[in-house]
Formats: C-alpha cells, sequence, structure tokens
C-alpha cells in the first residue's frame, strides 16, 4: 500500500479553501452593493419623515449672555449635551480657548434641564446661550446655532465644535492662525473615509468663501430633525462635506487620513515579533488587522496617541476614554500621552468621567482609573 499523501487530495483542498475564500470575498461584495443600495432609500424615508413631522420651534430659551467679543468677525456655535444639564470643567476650558481664540460664541445645549449655575459658569464668555430640545442631535444644535447668527455674509469665519471632545491641549489661536484662506474654503482637524470622505464635524471651521455660497445655506436650511444617528452621520457630518465638494469647494485638515494610517502603519510594523502586555493582547490582533489592511477607520479612534504625538492634534475623544467601544489597544496611556506634550489638567477629564460614572452606579472604566 502506498503511503504517501495523494497530491490530487492536496490539491482539492487547496482549491477548496480557495473557493471559501472567493465566496467570503462575493458575500462581502454583495453586502456592501445591498447596503449602497438600501441606505438612500432608507434615508430618502428618515429625512421625508422627519420634514413632516418635526416643524416646529425646537429651543426652550435664548438666553443673553455677557458677549465679550461683540465687534469680532469670527463665530463659534460650541454644543453641550448632559443629561443632568451640568456644565463641566472642560467644557468651560473649552468655550475659554475659543475667546481666547477671537471666537463670539453661541453655547447651544441639548440638555433636558439647564440649571442657573450651570448658566453662570458659561455667561461670561458667550454671546448666548440656546437652551433646546434633543432633537436632530448635535446638527440640530448646529442648525438652530447658525439660524440665530443671521446673515453669515458679515462673518470672517465660523467654526462648528462640540463637547464629544476633550482638550484643547494647547492654545487654539496658534492652531487656528496657521490657516490659510486661499488653499481650502472649511477645514477640520481630521478627515475620515468612513462612508465617503468628509470632514469630522466636532471641530470644523468655514472661511467666508464657503460661508457665502449658497450650497451651505441650502444644505443648512434643508437639513431635516432626524433622531436617528445613522442617519445624521450619512447625511449630516458625510452629507455636509460631500455637497461642499460637488459645489467645488475645497478642504484642508490638520492630520491628513492616510499619512496618519501610515505613521501607525510603521509603528504596527516595528512591533512585529513583540507580542503586546497580556492586558492588551484581547482585541490586539483585530486592530493591527484594520490597520494593516488598509481599512477605513474612525482616525479619532484608532489613531488617538498619533495624532496627538505626532500631528499636534488638541483632542482626544471622550468616547475613547470612557468606554472604548472599538476595543483599542493601549487607551489607558491617555495621561501619559498628553502629559508628553501639554501641561493640560487632566483633572477635569477625571472629574468629568467619575461624575457620570457615580451617575449610572459604576465605577469608572480602567482606561479611567489606571495610572
Amino acid at each position: 500500500m502506498d503511503d504517501r499523501p495523494s497530491t490530487r487530495r492536496l490539491t482539492d483542498i487547496g482549491m477548496t479553501d480557495r473557493a471559501k475564500e472567493t465566496a467570503k470575498e462575493t458575500t462581502k461584495q454583495a453586502a456592501r452593493a445591498l447596503r449602497r443600495r438600501y441606505f438612500p432609500l432608507q434615508d430618502s424615508l428618515i429625512g421625508m419623515f422627519g420634514r413632516l413631522l418635526r416643524r416646529g420651534n425646537l429651543v426652550r430659551e435664548h438666553i443673553a449672555a455677557d458677549d465679550p467679543l461683540k465687534d469680532s468677525g469670527l463665530a463659534a456655535i460650541y454644543v453641550h449635551f448632559d443629561p443632568d444639564g451640568q456644565v463641566d470643567d472642560y467644557v468651560v476650558h473649552q468655550v475659554r480657548a475659543l475667546v481666547d481664540a477671537g471666537f463670539r460664541v453661541t453655547f447651544v445645549s441639548n440638555s433636558p434641564t439647564l440649571p442657573h449655575d450651570s448658566r453662570v459658569r458659561i455667561s461670561a464668555f458667550c454671546k448666548d446661550i440656546i437652551w433646546r430640545f434633543n432633537t436632530g442631535y448635535d446638527f440640530g444644535a448646529y442648525k438652530d446655532g447658525i439660524a440665530s447668527i443671521g446673515n453669515l455674509d458679515q462673518l470672517n469665519g465660523l467654526l462648528l465644535m462640540n463637547d464629544s471632545v476633550y482638550g484643547p491641549f494647547w492654545q487654539l489661536r496658534e492652531l487656528l492662525s496657521r490657516l490659510d484662506g486661499s488653499a481650502a474654503d472649511f477645514w477640520g482637524i481630521a478627515d475620515s473615509f468612513e462612508y465617503q470622505h468628509h470632514i469630522q464635524t466636532f471641530f470644523m471651521f468655514f472661511f467666508p468663501t464657503a460661508l457665502q455660497t449658497p450650497v451651505f445655506t441650502h444644505f443648512w436650511a434643508r437639513l431635516p430633525y432626524v433622531n436617528h444617528k445613522p442617519w445624521v452621520i450619512r447625511n449630516g457630518e458625510v452629507g455636509l462635506s460631500q455637497r461642499l465638494y460637488r459645489a467645488g469647494l475645497r478642504s484642508g485638515v490638520l492630520a491628513p487620513y492616510w499619512s496618519v494610517a501610515e505613521k501607525m502603519k510603521t509603528r504596527l510594523e516595528a512591533m512585529k515579533g513583540t507580542p503586546p502586555p497580556p492586558s492588551q493582547q484581547p482585541g490586539f490582533g483585530r486592530f493591527q488587522s484594520r490597520i494593516l489592511g488598509h481599512r477605513a477607520v474612525n482616525p479619532m479612534q484608532y489613531f488617538w496617541d498619533v495624532l496627538i504625538t505626532d500631528y499636534d492634534c488638541p483632542f482626544i475623544k471622550r468616547e475613547l476614554i470612557q468606554s472604548n467601544p472599538a476595543g483599542i489597544p493601549f487607551v489607558s496611556r491617555w495621561r501619559a500621552v498628553i502629559a508628553s506634550r501639554s501641561d493640560y489638567d487632566t483633572a477635569m477629564i477625571e472629574r468629568h468621567l467619575q461624575r457620570l460614572a457615580r451617575r449610572s452606579g459604576h465605577n469608572a472604566s480602567p482606561a479611567v482609573i489606571s495610572p
């Protein structure tokens, strides 16, 4: 009897494996094609209902504030949400930083309540305070904030910002002074290729060339108030950039996505053969494969440390530290990474997250409490 392995069997096995991989890829392509057809239909229906059902005034109260920069031609819409209506120290720090950078700030809160103490904390830094229902989320708040400004043609620039980040770790004036209106019409900290290319709207600046185009005004006028987060991402955050691109406007960014991705790949390549510490091993392989596989990822999550150390990114996402939904390794190093570049008081972050943890009856996450 011939004990030699069967060449035919090995070939068959190889063909079977290739067939499985081909089938998997075919299934993925079919799923992507289905999503491309499904999302526009879903979004159209959701948008239609949003226009029909939510036409009333969503502003609960419009409150005059101290307006310390009455003559400034720079406007900022700052969006805030807190389940208790609290204005934490890190929020005050951000609003003060906007004023120091020359912005006249409209503070828009989507919180279910906005106590007197919270209003007092930020009144000295703001032009006005808008307290509204949390309908449309951040984009509903941006829409109402922009509407309150009136004539955008008189502005030298408009900034949209929300409280989903901690920072800034250094002065915004220095960062914004480097912007070149001859090279870009709108600008942000980070861009993303999830869904389609867009500027992330937690911090997004518009030059007059963008503000004075009909497409900008029409976008906000036609944007419905929709309480469906995937819809808001696709039609708000992604849709805004895409509309401006189609109008021929140019974007700029502090940290271009593929440049940052290449730096992260270089770091991961250098780590090959050196296993991560046991505490970081869960999820590390998935993280590594997404980066090295040229997958479009959220840069503020996956590249957070490279953004701070190599690109002078002045912010870190709250969600990353609080819950780390993507399972990014080494997030517990956030204090050391920030301290390596800045004297920012990270105790502001800790106080905020510990308050939320107490409210929910849970201990702070390991990323918060680990030294």
